[in-house]
């Protein structure tokens, strides 16, 4: 096995940096061998012969060269046969192909763009901003005169601001949010994703302080946003808290008992400020919370932006643990708070992970795709081409509902989908998609599905192709998949699962080489373990009179435990010290005392002769060799296949 992972790891190390650069033909790169009429340029060969070698690095000889060409020629063969014979359009490989791809792609994406999102967020984080705001509700599903309807109102809003009206007075009589007529549209102070709406947030950050934004879309409705205050973060809190309800608070009365709810929490309030009891007590005796009554009255840690805001606002003024408020007025009623934690912003890095969760769960990951396709789209040139679509659509049928749909039913369809610059995505490229894709997709109509399925790949395709321009290393490691992954397949094929599935010509190879695979002389000995020396005394007598092991063993068994031991076997020289002292000699050797007073002595039967091991015992040995052979007679079918012209002056000129 540890032949075979060898060879898998030279696989992968070759195909990591097989097409280091994109093949020229150029003066200033001359080709230095071709197969099949395929070139290889001098630059691609010297990048991975230095890659490939650290410690031949200055090492520039014939010698080294000429090894290492022959390596790189056999795997160019390889790797022009396993485009020949398509093996890549197996389902195993374009699903291995597929899953790496998208892995890769995916890590490189969000590198490439979410590292920037995740440093905006944190940069929002470090401040708090003061808001108010006018919204008018619409669902985001709304009808389109719902929508005009809902334009309208925060239009005309937003014309009344822009005459001079007071932002507080046109929330009052515009907004929906039922608090504005009471508190002029003041939502309280936010931060980085303390609204969950990343439209309401950019348009609150985007806006200098003291400003109005234009009108904003988020998935409640309408907005216009007045940035009040800015101030530094203030962190996170953790608090108890005691809550006095309201007798007819949950009834919905005109008129709650706010009276009577305010002067028992004055009451808890003076009771625990006078020491007359505890604040955990209070909790346990008074509060209204059922949900935190049974926690000494602790909610979870939050930040700005989670809370109502007079209750917000009291919990932040707490400034050292333990320090505990006095009653505050919420629309719950009347609440004490203790406080139990306060944590600063955390460092970036400390945050990143955090940050970064937040973006893939919200609509923002989605909408960092699209803007990154809308613009790679715009940067290399994308061309569709619609006939060619229908063509393929046209070849879908109620297999393709049912996901059951296969690619062979596009055969011969290769006609371009979409071009980007120099390169197009096929209708054989979107039938192999398909055909591993479908089951993710529901939709019942043909149309509807390919669509949704068109999409996913060629936003994945265009990201692929602008990570591939702009990232060396990216587009070197992805070549590795598109090459490695279907020559591992093939090697599997032809030389691997064949070495080991070819009983007869595993056998025939064997039988042809077994003098390669030669046991050295052995000893034939026992090893006798008794567990202590008067024992031993009885056992050794027995040995010297040929005793059967089985009688020795039987008449030493103390409370149905074996008291001796013996193991026998063929013991090469350097395996066993004691039987080593006895110099190949038939015979007894001596006692040896353990540490736990056990004693062991071991006896020669006799030396067995250098022997060939049999298939069973050389089996791994035999079958890494077995598809060495293989592969080497593969080699030659493949050279005879397939020209291979090597320019000799260019090899020359790499010599130093």
């Amino acid at each position: 096995m540890k032949v075979l992972v060898k060879k898998i790891s030279f696989i992968i190390l070759l195909c990591v940096t097989a097409q280091a650069s994109f093949s020229q033909t150029n003066g200033k790169d001359p080709v230095l061998f071709s197969v099949a009429g395929q070139p290889v340029t001098k630059s691609e060969f010297m990048y991975v012969y230095q890659k490939n070698n650290p410690n031949k690095k200055n090492d520039f000889s014939k010698a080294s060269l000429q090894e290492y060409l022959d390596l790189y020629i056999n795997f160019k063969l390889k790797v022009t046969e396993a485009r020949a014979i398509q093996i890549d359009t197996t389902a195993k490989v374009r699903d291995e192909l597929e899953k790496y791809g998208d892995q890769l792609i995916k890590s490189n994406f969000d590198k490439e763009v979410m590292d920037a999102a995740v440093q905006q967020h944190y940069n929002r984080m470090q401040n708090e901003r003061q808001v108010s705001h006018i919204m008018i509700t619409l669902n985001a599903d709304a009808k389109p005169e719902d929508t005009l309807v809902a334009l309208s109102k925060i239009t005309a809003a937003q014309e009344r601001l822009k005459k001079g009206e007071d932002f507080a007075k046109v929330a009052g009589e515009i907004s929906s949010d039922p608090n504005a007529k009471d508190n002029g549209g003041l939502l309280g102070w936010m931060t980085g994703y303390s609204i969950p709406d990343m439209n309401f947030e950019d348009a609150a950050y985007n806006t200098k302080v003291g400003d109005v934004s234009n009108i904003v879309r988020s998935k409640y409705g309408y907005h216009i946003i007045k940035v009040n205050q800015e101030r530094p973060a203030s962190g996170q809190v953790k608090v108890a808290h005691i809550l006095i309800k309201p007798k007819n608070l949950n009834n919905n009365p005109a008129t709650p008992d706010l009276d009577g709810a305010k002067a028992k929490a004055d009451s808890i309030s003076n009771l625990i400020a006078s020491g007359q009891i505890t604040f955990e007590d209070a909790v346990s005796k008074f509060s209204d919370d059922n949900t935190t009554k049974g926690k000494d009255g602790a909610l979870e840690i939050f930040g700005v932006g989670r809370m109502v805001p007079p209750f917000e606002t009291a919990a932040f003024a707490l400034k050292n643990v333990s320090d505990i408020s006095a009653p505050v007025k919420t629309n719950y009623g009347y609440h004490i708070l203790k406080l139990l934690e306060k944590k600063p912003v955390a460092g970036l890095e400390d945050s990143k992970a955090d940050i970064r969760s937040k973006i893939e769960r919200s609509d923002e990951y989605n909408i960092l795709r699209r803007d990154f396709v809308a613009k790679a789209k715009a940067k290399y040139n994308f061309k569709e081409y619609p006939e060619n679509k229908n063509e393929l659509i046209a070849k879908l049928d109620s297999s393709f509902i049912n996901s059951s749909w296969k690619m062979y039913k596009a055969a011969g369809m290769n006609k371009p989908l979409f071009s980007l610059s120099d390169k197009t995505y096929t209708q054989k490229d979107m039938a192999g998609f398909i055909d591993l894709n479908q089951k993710a997709y529901r939709d019942k109509d043909i149309t509807e599905k390919y669509n949704k399925m068109f999409k996913q790949a060629s936003e994945q395709y265009i990201i692929e192709y602008d990570l591939s321009t702009k990232n060396e290393d990216f587009r070197r490691l992805m070549q590795e998949y598109r090459d490695g992954i279907p020559l591992f397949a093939l090697l599997e094929q032809k030389v691997w699962t064949a070495a080991a599935k070819d009983t007869l010509g595993l056998e025939k190879y064997y039988e042809e080489h077994k003098s390669e695979y030669m046991w050295d002389e052995r000893a034939d000995a026992k090893i006798y373990r008794s567990p202590d020396e008067a024992t031993a005394k009885e056992v050794r007598k027995l040995v010297q009179k040929d005793t059967p092991d089985s009688i020795i063993i039987n008449k030493f068994i103390i409370d149905s435990v074996e008291a001796v031991s013996i193991e026998s076997g063929l013991y090469l020289a350097g395996q066993n010290s004691n039987i080593d002292k006895l110099n190949k000699q038939p015979g007894l050797g001596e006692n040896i005392l353990g540490a736990d007073g056990s004693v062991t002595f071991v006896k020669i039967s006799k030396m067995v002769p250098s022997q060939p091991k049999t298939l069973k015992e050389a089996r791994g040995y035999v079958i890494s060799n077995y598809q060495d052979h293989l592969e080497k007679k593969w080699i030659e079918d493949l050279k005879a296949k397939y020209s291979v012209k090597v320019n000799e002056d260019v090899f020359n000129s790499m010599v130093k």
